[in-house]
């Protein structure tokens, strides 16, 4: 009873401490997450004086230290969630657990009572979901290691599994709708792997891999192995580099938590020496970033994996009998596991190689568009008679390279960049690395930030003519006529750089291409009242294919697409991106008009061509 007594006090007031903290508020159109409390101070103190040998390097520290990941970008966001590392963008049980280590390491050279050492670790438990906010993860691990706590108090052992059965039973009496919290099943699962599987991978990989390397790799693929199943409804696939990754990120995870907690907790009083902490723990979190990098732009990003409840049973049935195969005893038990395993494999492996035969083939030869996969932006190719137009580059200097060089491309004839937004402009270097520019195309919006005038000196050395674009403005792309079709000269009617992006309709005899930009609602509007003059009756049985604006954000005029009325919608968007896109409003309307959607969060690149029985679509799917 008194165990029982002291377990419920000290849970108790975890969980009152947890509701100090207020739920998160989201921020503007991009819904960026932010926790206020009792803390909040000591979080922006800490944010202000935080420095980093890059802006994502030090918006990593933040995640790790404090789990504020607003500066993070989305194409880093959305690497680091290809290798699965998503935990490491956020605080997590890992990092509960290693602040929960350093208490007790430092409470370990000190003459007190168990009793004192109990009620300090309780108040540093607290203070530390105060600050962090009360994600399900570090929740979870706080209400574990107060589970051990308790019983090494009260001078009783308890298994690891035990504390994790206990703290999961607590946590759901009192809030029953982390029963379906991604976060919260991730984090129990992969504990489970670690305490169930874990020792026993470790002892079988001990006899052919040194110590430490087999104790690191059963600790990951064990937590990878058990989370699979859940991981299955967050992404389309599995990650084929997470194991390497997470060998060479976890590691680092531990000093990056250790030095931007002691930032965040000297950062009031010195914000330099706090400065100087996340600065040197940056260095850790940009070898993290360039191994994400890395491992998401290499071949065969992941594995394909059926969808839907079959591919999510059959995951399960693998997890089950990997279990079985490391942990019976039974001669007969593991054998029957191995052939479910294998029979599993084979299956997978058959469905991925029809996958790699169908990327390697990418894109079919007679190819007139493509969307390139260049994450939360946009890069769209269109190729007539050897005639080449690109439409923007993305954020990064790699994803459109990579495109470009897989397209063959050499030379671009027109180079349209639609507006100034850094994931429409960012990765031009990586555009005049592949190939050379004759005729460059701005927005004649006056835009006033840093990268419009980057980006204007760049275009000006490194193109043979640089135009700004303006409603009427035509020209020729081999058989394509193409013409401006907003905004007006000088962008007088736009209202911010969205609004003022370029806006055009590429026409031939075989295919119609209109590229919307990122034109909001306002925008095509304008562009409805004023369709007399481009779209007339419509396009007469010629296909058309619209490059969806903005990411496929609600920011839409259904009007417009029911007027076009797409056969092929292509959506440029950054698999798992923090904005919600493409919305379901979008894609409803899209479905209404008529159109085949592709996306590249889902399909990689995208390449549309016409051949006597139509238009033909082939996608670089992730496999």
């Amino acid at each position: 009873m008194k165990r029982f007594l002291v377990l419920f006090s000290a849970v108790t007031i975890l969980v009152l401490v947890s509701h100090l903290v207020q739920a998160p508020s989201h921020s503007g159109l991009h819904e960026i997450e932010v926790y206020s409390g009792p803390l909040g101070w000591l979080r922006r103190a800490f944010l202000e004086s935080s420095e980093g040998v890059s802006v994502d390097a030090k918006a990593l520290v933040a995640g790790l230290s404090i789990g504020d990941k607003t500066m993070l970008s989305s194409e880093t966001a959305d690497a680091m969630k290809l290798v699965s590392l998503t935990h490491l963008t956020a605080v997590s049980g890992a990092n509960c657990a290693i602040v929960i280590g350093a208490i007790f390491l430092l409470l370990g050279g000190l003459s007190l009572s168990r009793w004192v050492r109990f009620g300090i670790t309780l108040v540093g438990l607290c203070g530390y979901v105060l600050l962090v906010g009360p994600q399900a993860s570090v929740l979870r691990a706080s209400v574990m290691a107060l589970v051990v706590l308790v019983a090494r108090t009260l001078g009783r052992n308890t298994s690891g599994l035990a504390a994790l059965s206990i703290a999961i039973i607590l946590l759901l009496i009192w809030n029953p709708w982390l029963a379906i919290d991604y976060g919260f099943a991730l984090s129990a699962l992969a504990t489970v792997g670690i305490l169930v599987l874990a020792p026993a991978l470790s002892q079988r990989l001990e006899s052919r891999l040194p110590k430490w390397l087999a104790i690191s790799l059963s600790v990951s693929l064990s937590a990878q192995l058990l989370c699979m199943p859940v991981l299955l409804q967050l992404q389309p696939g599995i990650s084929t580099y997470s194991i390497p990754a997470n060998l060479i990120a976890e590691p680092l995870v531990a000093p990056v938590t250790i030095l931007g907690m002691f930032a965040c907790l000297v950062s009031p009083l010195f914000p330099v020496l706090a400065g100087w902490a996340t600065w040197l723990a940056s260095l850790a979190t940009y070898l993290i970033i360039a191994v994400a990098d890395f491992l998401s732009s290499a071949p065969v990003a992941t594995i394909s994996w059926p969808t839907g409840a079959f591919g999510v049973a059959s995951m399960v049935l693998i997890v089950v009998a990997v279990l079985v195969r490391i942990k019976a005893n039974q001669k007969t038990l593991r054998a029957m596991a191995s052939a479910v395993i294998g029979l599993a494999t084979a299956l997978t492996l058959g469905s991925c190689t029809g996958d790699v035969i169908s990327s390697g083939a990418w894109p079919q030869k007679d190819w007139e568009v493509v969307s390139c996969d260049v994450g939360q932006g946009d890069a769209t190719v269109i190729r007539s008679n050897d005639a080449v137009a690109l439409i923007d580059v993305g954020r990064k200097p790699r994803p459109v390279e990579s495109c470009l060089r897989r397209l063959g491309i050499r030379y671009i004839n027109l180079l349209v960049l639609t507006h100034f937004d850094l994931d429409h402009v960012g990765g031009l270097s990586g555009a005049l690395e592949v190939a050379k520019i004759d005729t460059a195309m701005i927005t004649s919006y006056q835009d006033e930030r840093p990268a419009a005038a980057i980006t204007y000196r760049a275009l000006r050395r490194s193109s043979r003519t640089l135009i700004k674009a303006g409603l009427g403005l035509t020209g020729n792309l081999g058989d394509f006529k193409w013409k401006v079709l907003s905004p007006h000269q000088g962008a007088p009617e736009a209202e911010d750089s969205n609004d003022g992006s370029v806006t055009m309709l590429f026409q031939s005899p075989r295919l119609n291409v209109l590229t919307l930009a990122d034109l909001g609602e306002k925008g095509q509007m304008r562009l409805a009242r004023e369709s007399a003059g481009w779209l007339g009756n419509g396009f007469g049985g010629v296909p058309l294919v619209v490059k969806v604006s903005h990411h496929g954000s609600a920011d839409q005029y259904p009007e417009l697409y029911e007027a076009l009325g797409p056969n092929v919608a292509l959506v440029s968007v950054g698999a798992h991106n923090d904005y919600g896109h493409p919305t379901r409003r979008t894609l409803d309307l899209l479905l209404r008009s008529g159109s085949r959607i592709y996306r590249t969060d889902l399909m990689s690149g995208i390449a549309v061509g016409i051949s006597p029985e139509g238009l033909q679509v082939s996608t670089a799917r992730r496999g």
